[in-house]
């Protein structure tokens, strides 16, 4: 079963997040980014292989961001919020290197 990492990078100021899959919530907390490594907080979900939905949402601010992966081996997402609340997102077949 392929693996799917949410890592939560730049832009998160202690406000709460919620993250879901599939319409199902699987994260609720308030990161706050680590300026020293640029990275809040991350989650690995082992998933089917199939197509999942994936929602970002930080309700106190507005920003959110909806994407659909189809998730046939392991998968590395980056999530980060800009200054204008719109949230960016980094997608790689490799992890993240943070020092």
């Amino acid at each position: 079963m392929p693996s799917l990492k949410i890592d939560l990078q730049e832009g998160f100021v202690g406000v709460p997040v919620v993250l879901r899959i599939n319409g199902r919530e699987v994260y609720r907390a308030s990161p706050k980014t680590r300026m020293q490594i640029g990275l809040a907080d991350s989650r690995t979900f082992d998933l089917p292989s199939q197509e999942h939905v994936i929602e970002f949402e930080m309700p106190e601010t507005g920003a959110s961001r909806t994407l659909t992966v189809n998730l046939a081996q392991d998968r590395y997402l980056g999530l980060s919020v800009e200054q204008d609340k719109t949230v960016s997102l980094k997608d790689s077949p490799e992890p993240f290197g943070y020092l």
